[in-house]
Order: structure tokens, then C-alpha cells, then sequence
């Protein structure tokens, strides 16, 4: 059982802010906000698996990599250092096409 404070929870909104997929400082004061706000459960924005596929944009963060899981896990930190609680989004832009890669 998830116990909170109150019934705040942030949707996820991807919004394609950390750089070569890895959330950062500004994604990190985002959360601040978020739970200086009160809200006690996030959802994070989408983030990508390790699937060439899975994503089109660059700046939208990764839930790969020791670099994007520092990342991650500092906001955690964070959160839970706020009151809140956190979880990932994964999601997948769906079928693309990769011609550089050679994935259709």
C-alpha cells in the first residue's frame, strides 16, 4: 500500500528537457516545484527504454544508462527527501522509421 499525505498526483508530461536523454538540474528543479506544491505522487514524464525505436526525439530522458539513471535517481532522491513519492513513465513513440540505422 502507497501511503501519502493527500491525494496530489502529477500526470506525466513528456517535455523533452534533458539532452542527450539524461534529466538534469532543470529537470530537477521542476520536481522540486512539483512537490514544493504539495504534490505527493509523481508520475514522470515518458521516458525510453534501450530499443533503437523507442524514441525519435533526443531530449526526451532515457530510463537506460548509467548517466540517465544518476540522473533519475537524483530527482528521486529528492522527491522522497519532499515527502513525495515517484515513478516512471515508459513509453514508446510506436512504429518510425530509422533508415540510418537500418530499422524499418
Amino acid at each position: 500500500m502507497l501511503r501519502l499525505r493527500n491525494r496530489f498526483v502529477m500526470a506525466p508530461m513528456t517535455r523533452s528537457f534533458s539532452p542527450n536523454g539524461i534529466p538534469g538540474d532543470n529537470v530537477a528543479k521542476y520536481h522540486e516545484r512539483l512537490t514544493a506544491g504539495e504534490v505527493r505522487l509523481i508520475l514522470s514524464e515518458g521516458t525510453v527504454i534501450n530499443r533503437p525505436s523507442s524514441s525519435n526525439d533526443n531530449n526526451v530522458p532515457r530510463f537506460y544508462s548509467a548517466a540517465s539513471l544518476s540522473g533519475w535517481q537524483k530527482i528521486i532522491n529528492d522527491v522522497h527527501a519532499d515527502g513525495g513519492q515517484m515513478g516512471p513513465q515508459i513509453c514508446h513513440t510506436g512504429i518510425m522509421e530509422n533508415h540510418a540505422a537500418g530499422i524499418v
